[in-house]
């Protein structure tokens, strides 16, 4: 019995090992167009999440886009959002990333789902989205967000306060 238990432990130290050494290598290696994509997937997470202090950190506060919305505005929208809605699931159907320097695009088709707070309908939608990020201070922080569907933008317009 002490046998099986020891091997068991071995093995599944040996595999932990393998794990973390393949992680390491390919974050050591999947170069800054890989960063900005880990990045998006991070603020993904914390959107479905609903953690706002998490999605928070990665807005610049450089942040600005065509409908008038600057980063307290854009967390404002993001924390209604929370709010009003649960159970909020976004799939990245494609994603296309360019890098140049300390710049950073990437063009996503995703489709998301939620419930409103009181319903057990799930609703979803598509979007097509361009995002720019920068780098300030080592970190993908995203500085614009253009929705390239008109009727898409509703949810992102400026809130009256």
């Amino acid at each position: 019995m002490k046998f099986h238990i020891k091997v068991t432990c071995v093995t599944a130290s040996i595999i932990i090992g393998i794990f973390l050494a393949v992680r390491i290598i390919v974050v050591l290696t999947e170069g800054e167009s890989g960063r900005l994509k880990r990045t998006i997937y991070k603020a993904k997470s914390a959107a479905e999440r609903e953690n706002l202090v998490g999605f928070t950190k990665y807005i610049s506060p450089r942040y600005s886009d065509e409908l008038g919305n600057d980063r307290r505005m854009l967390l404002l929208t993001a924390k209604s959002l929370f709010d009003d809605y649960r159970n909020i699931i976004i799939l990245i159907d494609t994603m296309e990333i360019e890098v140049n320097g300390i710049e950073g695009t990437a063009s996503i088709d995703a489709t998301v789902y939620w419930r409103e707070n009181d319903s057990s309908v799930i609703i979803h939608d598509t979007a097509k989205v361009e995002a720019k990020f920068l780098k300030e201070r080592k970190q993908w922080k995203l500085i614009e967000l253009k929705f390239l569907e008109a009727q898409k933008r509703r949810f992102f317009n400026p809130m009256i306060s």
